[in-house]
Parts: structure tokens; sequence; C-alpha cells
């Protein structure tokens, strides 16, 4: 044996290694906290929605927002998650075939729906929205960047405004950004989700998009494969029951049965 090294301590070796070759879950005790990655537009809702479950559960929610496609990536390169919060049956098929959701644990959520929004101080130009475009700068997520950039485009397209909006469009990353042009006076009109309004009591709605003119944006809820929350599955649940619901319906999304 090598000088030094007593019996004592020679053990605990042996039974270091031996922790470290097994089960990395064996006994792994984590936090209750739960951990949720969901669409940035959610991110207001599911704040109040997370508060009011902390206080009737104790236990608290962690929120992580960025577009669905994004946030699968760094699941699935083992970032933390409990809870997924995405859009689309398209992403969510694709969760489900890379092993980044448990399919069985899914459930269909909400519906959000393309506005174009205007300041509420007055200011802004009013009328139908052909008479609307032009009067300004209109905020629009690069089609090219998100969803809420391609929807928009085609329900425009399909109204035969793209041609127009185009030339006056102040490219953004998200309809965050849309909504701080507007807030700033850089932009007269923003097209983004009437989560985006309700949530911003400054912003009025200037006119909808006609909802048969793009894509239902549509959002659900799934497990995340690699879980450790033992209340996950609570949380989840609470997102399905009345209190959380009625936040949601307050802050212009539409649940879905």
């Amino acid at each position: 044996m090598r000088r030094g090294w007593g019996v004592p301590a020679f053990a605990a070796l042996l039974l270091l290694l031996a922790g470290a070759a097994a089960p990395a879950h064996a006994d792994f005790v984590v936090a209750p906290d739960v951990v949720v990655y969901c669409e940035p537009t959610l991110r207001p809702t599911l704040a109040d929605i997370a508060e009011h479950w902390r206080r009737t559960s104790g236990v608290p929610v962690h929120l992580f927002s960025s577009p669905t496609p994004a946030m699968l990536e760094q699941i699935s390169h083992r970032a933390r998650a409990d809870l997924i919060i995405g859009e689309g049956e398209a992403n969510a098929d694709d969760a489900a075939g890379r092993g980044i959701i448990k399919p069985e644990t899914r459930h269909d959520l909400w519906r959000n729906r393309l506005v174009v929004a205007a300041r509420g101080d007055g200011e802004s130009a009013t009328g139908d929205l052909k008479t609307l475009i032009g009067t300004g700068p209109i905020a629009i997520v690069d089609p090219s960047v998100g969803l809420a950039g391609a929807d928009g485009r085609q329900a425009l397209t399909a109204l035969g405004l793209w041609p127009e909006v185009e030339g006056h469009a102040a490219g953004v990353i998200d309809t965050a950004d849309a909504v701080f042009l507007l807030h700033e006076h850089k932009a007269t009109l923003a097209v983004v989700y009437a989560t985006d309004v309700a949530t911003t009591p400054a912003l009025r709605v200037a006119a909808p998009l006609p909802e048969d003119d793009y894509p239902p944006i549509r959002y659900w809820v799934a497990e995340a494969h690699n879980v450790l929350s033992p209340q996950t599955a609570a949380f989840a649940a609470f997102l399905l029951q009345a209190p959380a619901q009625d936040v949601a319906r307050a802050d212009g999304l539409e649940v879905l049965p």
C-alpha cells in the first residue's frame, strides 16, 4: 500500500469510487422547485400563475423563456428542465421524437392570436387596417427569425397588404422588441400577440388579423424527459385548473379543451 494511505482512508476512497459508478439518480435528492421553459410571450402569464402556485403550495417555480426551437435545443444539451410549455404541433412532435419530452404527459393548453397594436395614448391613427398601413413605421418580427413574423407576413399577404407593410417595416427579433418600439414612439403600429396587448396597459388593439389567414397559435405543456422535481406533475395539473386558466384568459389567451 502506498505510504501515507491508512486503511480507513483507503476504504473511504473505495466507497467514493463505488458511489461514482452507481446510477446518477439512485440517491439524488433535489429541491422541489419546478424549472419551466416557456415561450417569451407567455412569461408574464406564467409568472402570475407561478406566484399563485407558490402561495398555495409553498413550492417556487423558476421560469426561463426562449422560442420553442431554441429551448428544445438547450434542453437537448442537458439544460435542467422539468416542464416545457411550447408552441406548435410540429415542435411537440419533434420534441417527442428526440426524446426531449415524455409524450404521455403532453396536454394542449392555450391559443393565442395575432393583432396589429397601437399606443393607447390617443396619438396613434385610427381606422381600418388598410387605412392604418402607411401612417408610419410598423414594428414586426423578422419573418426569418420568429413565427410571429412568418405568420404575420402570411396574414398580411392574404390581405394584399404585405408589399406596403414591408416598405414601412421595422424588423425586430421578437414581439417584446416590437412592443418596445411602439412604446418608445419609434413605431406607429406593431404586429404582436394578443397577450402582448393584454399584459401591456399602454397598448390597444388597432385591428385583429383574420384568424383564417395564418396557422393557429397553440401552446402545449409536457414534462421534460430529464425531469427532476417531484412537484412537476402537480404544477402541470395546476395549469389546467380554474385559477390558472382564469389568469390565462385575463391575459388574452383562449383556453383549449
